[in-house]
């Protein structure tokens, strides 16, 4: 099984609730005739091919076979503005043309912000682009990539991007890897009772997910002295509470809100939106 297998979509999930867990704010999307509670048919939204918070979070939709595998990476070559202005010249429906262009702008403001950049993968009937008389491209199934992607490169010039799975390998810390600057000037106190075991596998793999932003409000973790990005995990459910060691129930979150989290009145509504960000990894 190849990286790029990992990626297959088997299941249709709604495109509302991959965006809202990849962090972006689809408060907006229930202004509409039908209501808040046909919110995710918004055509407004639901059918847009990229969208952007001004946070600085990216999401991008791309199909499982544009993808690429090669030295153990994974990518995609694109260039949205060349597709936006060739179905133009070929008389293609405004809408689609606005699209390709809406997503070459979400590159550009990823760029121009150092947004996180995250991923819907695709897989069903894709239109070609350059035959205007097809029928709009079919998803059959979709996902959330849980780790986030990166602008390899982007030619200001003529619009060609490469988009690589993964971000550059600066280091991740969290409050484990830190060791307390008090630490030795502390009395050391003897005690028997419970402790908890945590995987580092699982800290790891959250950290690489969040790519250097709190995971609730996305703002970038700081940088330590040694140059490592810092952000705190923290279990949802925590163990104490009967709460799982694994990836589905850890987030990465800021100092402020991993105290929120613990003893803020609107604990539940971060512990909901977490629940729901680690679940779609």
């Amino acid at each position: 099984m190849t990286l790029k297998d990992d990626l297959q979509p088997t299941g249709h999930n709604r495109v509302i609730d991959l965006v809202r867990a990849a962090g972006v704010d689809v408060s907006d999307w229930g202004n509409f005739k039908r209501g808040k509670k046909y919110a995710a048919m918004n055509p407004k939204y639901c059918y847009e091919w990229a969208f952007t918070d001004p946070s600085g979070i990216v999401v991008l939709n791309l199909w499982f076979s544009n993808l690429d595998e090669a030295r153990g990476r994974v990518l995609t070559r694109t260039n949205m503005r060349k597709v936006s202005e060739d179905m133009a010249k070929l008389g293609s429906k405004a809408l689609w043309i606005k699209r390709a262009a809406a997503m070459d702008d979400a590159i550009q403001f990823a760029i121009a912000r150092k947004a996180r950049i995250r991923v819907l993968v695709n897989e069903g009937e894709m239109r070609k682009a350059n035959d205007p008389k097809q029928k709009a491209s079919k998803v059959h199934a979709r996902l959330l990539d849980p780790l986030p992607w990166r602008i390899r490169s982007y030619d200001a010039a003529t619009g060609a991007t490469v988009l690589e799975r993964g971000v550059e390998k600066a280091p991740k810390v969290d409050q484990f890897d830190v060791p307390d600057p008090g630490a030795a000037f502390q009395e050391t106190v003897y005690r028997h009772g419970k402790a908890f075991v945590r995987n580092p596998a699982v800290r790891r793999t959250v950290l690489e997910r969040a790519a250097g932003r709190c995971e609730y409000c996305s703002a970038p973790g700081f940088v330590t002295a040694g140059g490592a990005v810092f952000l705190e995990t923290h279990h949802i459910i925590p163990l104490s509470g009967g709460g799982a060691d694994k990836v589905g129930n850890v987030a990465a979150v800021c100092p402020n809100h991993h105290r929120e989290a613990h003893h803020g009145a609107g604990a539940d509504v971060i512990r909901d939106f977490l629940l729901e960000v680690a679940s779609a990894s």
